[in-house]
């Protein structure tokens, strides 16, 4: 296993949404917690990695969260608010995908097999790669630390990339 990894296995820091956060588009909290993340170096530097994104509540719900319009406002909301995710969010689950098929059109082609906006997904991917270049900038990190992340990201984007989809199932 990536020695860069094994935190979020092993000591994982779940940040749950509760279903009213989400109905409400209540972000204060998230945002307490996010912000403190970026305020010091040694705390981002303990976090780099360990979060995972869970939205709670919507269980029973038959679509996908990329599918429900409030959970997608929310992390919308979110996001202009705190734009610092790729250094913080987890490679070892589904939080950074969670977190862009939120941010971007996103359809589910056949079940388990979504497609994001490709444009919309450069762009956003652009902004916090940036966000997380900055952070790095204001906090003195190291700049392979940052280095590391965004090919763990890059890496993860393009195993998860299908150009497109053989066989008569699925047209």
């Amino acid at each position: 296993m990536n020695q860069r990894l094994r935190p979020a296995v092993t000591d994982p820091v779940i940040l749950m949404f509760s279903r009213l956060q989400v109905e409400t588009c209540d972000v204060d909290e998230p945002l307490e917690l996010l912000r403190s993340l970026t305020a010091d170096r040694d705390v981002a530097i303990k976090f780099c990695g360990r979060i995972s994104l869970v939205v709670d509540g919507y269980n029973d719900d038959p679509r996908e969260l990329f599918e429900i319009p409030e959970v997608r406002a929310y992390v919308d909301r979110l996001d202009r608010e705190w734009s610092y995710w790729f250094f913080f969010l987890s490679q070892a689950d589904e939080s950074i995908k969670l977190l862009e098929s939120c941010l971007c059109e996103t359809i589910e082609v056949v079940p388990g097999v979504t497609s994001i906006d490709l444009d919309q997904m450069e762009r956003s991917l652009a902004r916090h790669l940036g966000a997380m270049y900055r952070l790095g900038e204001q906090l003195r990190l190291r700049e392979e630390m940052c280095e590391e992340v965004t090919e763990g990201i890059i890496a993860m984007f393009r195993n998860a990339a299908v150009e497109r989809i053989e066989g008569d199932d699925y047209r």
